[in-house]
């Protein structure tokens, strides 16, 4: 289940096979459409609620409603069917998308982006293994982003819904942009190796990684009057 951004997708897999895949139809309809989105990737596998051994959720970073319903829903399924729940950061997601794309040059590393407001984007670099280099982090772009693997002739492949902020300011030819987006499509792999170590959370205390604390703004007092 992958709920960080502004669309949630599901997938029922097995040993890393999609059988099945659901996407929303619209942006920020988390809520709404998660169920039913449940419901139409099982049918598409031919396969029921009952039949499943553990779910993976996208754990943030990413949009704090999206992130909140994905595992509001990921817990619901956990408790009700007993099932074990993997989490799987947001990030690493892209990263195994973009990895897989296999359409950049020797050395290339990659560097996942998901928007997080203004020139601001949550990030991290991996290997072409999917090793963290770079944990994750909250940035604001700037033409001199990663500069310091651009001087070295490193060449960065850019993906997820943040990486068009940083392609109109970065003259570097050794910034590639991939089209991969947050997609459960790319979870099956990962998820299937944390399985397979047992590399269960705590469905009872799990909570999203938000990476940064909530941009709460205080309402203003409306005088009403006598």
């Amino acid at each position: 289940m992958e709920t960080a951004t502004e669309r949630c997708s599901i997938v029922v897999a097995n040993d890393g096979k999609i059988l099945g895949q659901a996407t929303s139809s619209g942006d920020f309809e988390h809520s709404a459409q998660m169920t039913l989105l449940v419901e139409a990737a099982l049918r598409q596998s031919q396969h029921k609620l009952g039949d499943l051994d553990a779910i993976a959720i996208s754990i943030g970073p990413g949009s704090y409603t999206s992130l909140r319903s994905g595992l509001s829903t990921a817990k619901g399924l956990c408790y009700g069917l007993d099932l074990p729940l993997l989490s799987i950061d947001s990030l690493s997601i892209i990263a195994a998308g973009s990895i897989q794309e296999q359409d950049y040059p020797e050395g290339s590393l990659y560097v996942p982006m998901i928007d997080a407001r203004r020139m601001e984007v949550y990030t991290a670099v991996y290997s072409a293994s999917g090793e963290v280099l770079e944990k994750s982090s909250a940035m604001i772009l700037t033409n001199e982003s990663f500069s310091d693997y651009f001087d070295r002739g490193v060449p960065l492949v850019f993906a997820g819904n943040g990486a068009p902020k940083f392609s109109p300011i970065t003259s570097s030819s050794f910034a590639y942009f991939s089209p991969v987006r947050s997609n459960a499509i790319y979870m099956p792999t990962l998820a299937e190796k944390g399985f397979q170590q047992k590399a269960f959370a705590n469905v009872a205390y799990l909570e999203p990684y938000y990476l940064k604390p909530p941009n709460i703004t205080v309402p203003k007092k409306i005088h009403l009057g006598s």
